[in-house]
């Protein structure tokens, strides 16, 4: 069931966002996409924090924003908590009163302050004022003032910037365990796409002010639908095709056959990292520029004879080549999919 539904235009100079936007009723959407690509401004505008040109906004029943309607609720009476990328903690009050800003004043109050402190691990610091407080213990203050009023919607604007890798798996951890346990709905914005990976149920795309790809998290990663999509999702290699023989894809960067037919609109063929083979007797011609140890596999940056990147994935168990050793690369037809080249006029390729 659709928790919150939105219609949005709106402008700025040199930005245009337009975009509709359905989220059920609970579990994490994480938003990904290039810096500047209307991210941030969208939870602004859910958050009433910016106006939209045109649109409306309903959650459940009841309608947050509607320009025809002449409805703009302030954002105190929409059911949502926010944490902002910069904590937007108040300098002057202590853990406790931070998090107990935005509850009623009942008689459990200072009780359930007193749960959350504990719940997000900062028992012992309910008297210090966030200068006293490591950034890990910052943003853990700032989630559980955003979920202490138990909104119907969190918005969480880049929670893991700024932390070290071990303080942000924790955080990664605590935000799925809270989001569960509250059966809130959650929108993430996030430029790191593991956050997405390890947090979300669903995944969006956003690029230029336009939601391009929105839909659960495991079907977005495996078919991003366009070339710009699959380049935010972290695919590598992304190659421009100058021309198709049948199921072949060719360019300056030489020739791989595909396991389909091309579409009218493919004009980009993706490499999957994983599959391709060095060492064959045909394929394609790259040169080994470097190799980097990651545990499990090692990781070949090569170029191809334009001089484009190409990165590859080789298991530890096989023979890795030396840095500079020229080769041909072996690419199943199933690592190789064409896709449409998106709203960019060209494809810009990595190149060494």
């Amino acid at each position: 069931m659709t928790e919150l539904s939105a219609h949005l235009a709106f402008r700025r100079p040199g930005f245009d966002l337009r975009l509709r936007l359905a989220l059920p009723g609970a579990g994490i959407t994480a938003l990904l996409g290039p810096s500047g690509g209307g991210k941030s401004t969208l939870l602004r505008l859910l958050a009433g924090l910016e106006r939209p040109r045109a649109g409306h906004i309903r959650h459940r029943q009841r309608l947050w924003y509607a320009r025809a309607a002449g409805i703009d609720l302030a954002p105190r009476r929409r059911d949502l908590g926010f944490m902002f990328q910069d904590h937007a903690l108040f300098p002057h009050l202590s853990v406790a009163e931070n998090i107990g800003y935005g509850l009623a004043r009942a008689p459990d109050r200072a009780a359930r302050v007193a749960r959350w402190i504990e719940r997000v691990g900062l028992g012992g610091l309910a008297r210090r004022r966030p200068d006293q407080l490591s950034g890990g213990q910052r943003q853990r203050v700032a989630l559980a003032r955003a979920l202490a009023p138990a909104p119907a919607l969190l918005l969480l604007d880049e929670p893991f910037s700024a932390l070290d890798a071990s303080l942000r798996q924790s955080l990664r951890l605590l935000v799925q365990e809270l989001v569960a346990e509250t059966a809130t709905c959650a929108l993430l914005v996030t430029h790191d796409i593991e956050d997405a990976r390890q947090c979300a149920d669903r995944i969006g795309v956003m690029i230029g002010g336009r939601l391009r790809r929105l839909d659960e998290a495991e079907a977005v990663f495996a078919a991003p639908g366009d070339a710009e999509v699959a380049r935010v999702l972290g695919w590598p290699n992304t190659l421009a095709v100058t021309r198709w023989e049948g199921r072949a894809a060719c360019g300056p960067w030489g020739r791989v056959e595909l396991a389909r037919a091309p579409r009218r609109a493919d004009r980009v063929v993706a490499l999957l990292p994983d599959g391709p083979r060095p060492g064959a007797r045909a394929g394609l011609a790259v040169e080994v520029a470097r190799v980097i140890d990651m545990g499990a596999y090692r990781a070949l940056h090569c170029r191809l004879p334009d001089r484009t990147a190409l990165r590859i994935h080789l298991p530890r168990a096989l023979p890795c080549p030396a840095r500079g050793t020229r080769t041909l690369l072996d690419v199943p037809p199933g690592c190789a999919i064409a896709l449409p080249a998106g709203t960019a006029k060209t494809i810009q390729s990595t190149r060494y």
